[in-house]
């Protein structure tokens, strides 16, 4: 486990991870917004369907963009949500590559890849 890291270097951490991604994905217009959490909340894990005992790390939260429409009604916005408290239970010593590759798991989801094995196959 990384030893307790303040909330300001780890939204820095994630600063960081964003940065890494292409640049022509970062200026797409309807990139979604990256906000961090502590925790995933329990109807997230419940809708889900997470396991017990294992960490969501992060998680999309919108409508993947190969099936937005500009006829759909939003009520949130698109975000990436990425969760402090897991990632820090579950690093192994290089926090940096792990904020990384959850940032870039979870853009892959937004950019269409909707399962867990279609984005592991990317190597995210």
């Amino acid at each position: 486990m990384a030893k307790a890291l303040d909330s300001e270097r780890f939204e820095e951490i994630v600063e960081w991870a964003y940065g890494t991604l292409p640049q022509k994905i970062r200026d797409l217009p309807d990139f979604p917004g990256i906000e961090v959490a502590d925790e995933p909340p329990e109807d997230v894990l419940k809708k889900k369907k997470w396991p017990r005992g294992t960490e969501l790390l992060g998680c999309y939260s919108g409508v993947v963009r190969t099936k937005q429409s500009h006829t759909q009604m939003r009520v949130a916005p698109d975000l990436i949500f990425v969760f402090r408290g897991p990632i820090l239970r579950c690093s192994r010593g290089d926090l940096r590559a792990e904020v990384k590759r959850v940032v870039w798991h979870e853009v892959a989801h937004w950019l269409g890849y909707e399962t867990e094995e279609q984005v592991q196959a990317l190597g995210l």
